[in-house]
């Protein structure tokens, strides 16, 4: 489904009754799953691949413990410190998936005024997150610096419009919305900013 000529708003209505419809990812995976995740990612970054990240000497000691755990039969744990920050990040890793599933893209200089402004609010919130559990576990897609490079990006798409003040606080104010019903954790606030982020990947 390919959006033309849809205002915004319309466009996050359908986002977000087809999320729902397609993924309802609010329940999450459970804290067994989302630490075997967290082991076989550490564990894979550890050997040193192309595309691996740095992976800290906290983080093998935590690998070799769920190992051991593994020998004597005991699950998975996630460290007492970090286990929310990679909660959260594991759900928003799934809403963002679930929301490039919705096969939509901006088509109108609303949009892409939009979109360049929500990647700059989830830059922001990506570089203020205190800690590192929650940039290490969060997709690629969902960087700061991914969202630095997709704010450049759809500003450049909309043209002469982002500079235009009536279209772009209209896009701002939208953006700041979003941003806040996340930021106050409101019912499926995560999830429709994930959807807007996978939209306008």
């Amino acid at each position: 489904m390919i959006l033309s000529g849809v205002r915004p708003a319309a466009m996050l209505a359908v986002a977000g009754a087809a999320a729902a419809a397609i993924a309802q990812p609010a329940a999450g995976p459970s804290d067994e799953q989302a630490c075997e995740f967290r082991y076989t990612e550490i564990t894979l970054n550890a050997l040193s691949g192309p595309a691996s990240r740095e992976v800290s000497e906290d983080e093998l000691a935590w690998a070799r413990q769920q190992e051991e755990r593994k020998a004597r039969g005991e699950p998975c744990a996630l460290p007492e410190d970090t286990a929310a920050a990679f909660r959260e990040a594991t759900a928003l890793n799934a809403a963002f998936e679930a929301g490039t599933r919705l096969a939509l893209s901006p088509q109108t200089t609303g949009e892409r005024l939009i979109c360049a402004a929500v990647w700059n609010r989830w830059n922001y919130a990506v570089e203020s997150t205190p800690g590192e559990e929650l940039r290490q576990t969060l997709r690629r897609e969902l960087s700061a610096a991914y969202a630095a490079d997709r704010e450049a990006f759809w500003r450049k798409r909309a043209g002469k419009a982002s500079k235009r003040a009536d279209d772009r606080a209209e896009a701002e104010e939208k953006a700041d919305d979003l941003y806040a019903a996340y930021a106050n954790g409101e019912e499926r606030g995560a999830d429709r900013l994930m959807e807007w982020l996978a939209i306008c990947r």
